[in-house]
């Protein structure tokens, strides 16, 4: 066991004194109470304590609460209360109730000034009863009603569906009709899936116009794609067994010659070729014109 060492003055060993900073000019900080706060100062601003403190601070009980997070935040994004149409139909009716009682002495030298198309004065009868705000509030003959102002609107997009899994994939579910999830086997796509779709559509079709041709309904080809096309089409009337004179084609695609066309459909009102009802339509081929140019040429 080490026992200390005593000396003959001192009884016991000290600790070693508080050291003192050698420099002033470092910046210092103390938890030690201020001088001005000991003297009873309630001052706002407290002096240093010492030349040595150059940050002094002086803390606060009070609950410091910036915002309430809008908990009490009133609608802004509607027209003022005192300018809509609820206001300035209150005040028509003030001004017209006045004009009728005869307590407006203005209105007698003001009847040839302009207030607006709103400011006209309505003389039915009953005005003081039926005419009012509240009696017009069921039928919006003052315009749109003012929205609640202390409502906050929110909206929600369901990118997941709640679909009961099981039900869509085994057409079995065992919770039966108390899932509360949906029973349904269909697939949907998403809206962004759709809007993408569209938009490959719409550069394929962008495409085939920039690259030549087009019809109406906006696909085209090039010449060389017109000329395969040129020998699917038929040489000759599928009625008459003759080359085509005044060619038409009907809604199924079959070409004949007009005075064939309209000899067989007086008799028969359905297609020589399939057996399809023309509905009389037989519109002009242009491309057995197109074709009969060429020979020609």
């Amino acid at each position: 066991m080490i026992t200390p060492t005593k000396s003959p003055n001192i009884p016991f060993p000290l600790k070693d004194p508080k050291k003192t900073l050698a420099s002033d000019k470092a910046l210092h900080f103390s938890t030690t109470t201020s001088s001005s706060k000991l003297s009873g100062n309630d001052d706002g601003e407290a002096e240093p304590k010492s030349e040595a403190d150059l940050f002094h601070f002086e803390s606060s009980k009070l609950i410091q609460v910036q915002n309430d997070s809008r908990a009490t935040a009133s609608l802004q994004t509607e027209t003022e209360f005192d300018r809509d149409a609820r206001a300035i139909r209150e005040r028509v009716l003030k001004r017209a109730g006045e004009s009728l009682k005869g307590k407006s002495v203005s209105e007698a030298s003001s009847e040839n000034v302009y207030h607006g198309i709103h400011g006209y004065t309505d003389y039915k009868a009953g005005f003081r009863r039926e005419q009012t705000v509240a009696g017009e509030k069921a039928g919006g003959a003052h315009g749109p009603l003012r929205a609640s102002a202390h409502i906050r609107v929110s909206a929600r997009f369901d990118y997941q569906p709640d679909i009961c899994k099981d039900y869509k994939e085994t057409g079995y579910c065992g919770y039966g009709d108390s899932c509360k999830f949906m029973h349904d086997r269909g697939d949907y796509k998403s809206g962004w899936q759709m809007e993408k779709e569209w938009d490959e559509r719409e550069k394929a079709r962008k495409r085939e116009l920039a690259m030549g041709g087009g019809g109406e309904d906006g696909r085209g080809g090039s010449d060389d794609d017109d000329e395969d096309g040129n020998h699917d089409l038929p040489f000759a009337c599928s009625i008459c067994r003759r080359p085509f004179e005044d060619p038409v084609v009907t809604k199924c695609k079959h070409y004949f010659c007009e005075h064939c066309a309209l000899k067989h459909h007086s008799k028969n009102k359905k297609c020589f070729a399939c057996n399809t009802p023309t509905l009389g339509i037989f519109n002009t081929a242009h491309e057995i014109r197109k074709k009969m140019a060429q020979e020609k040429e």
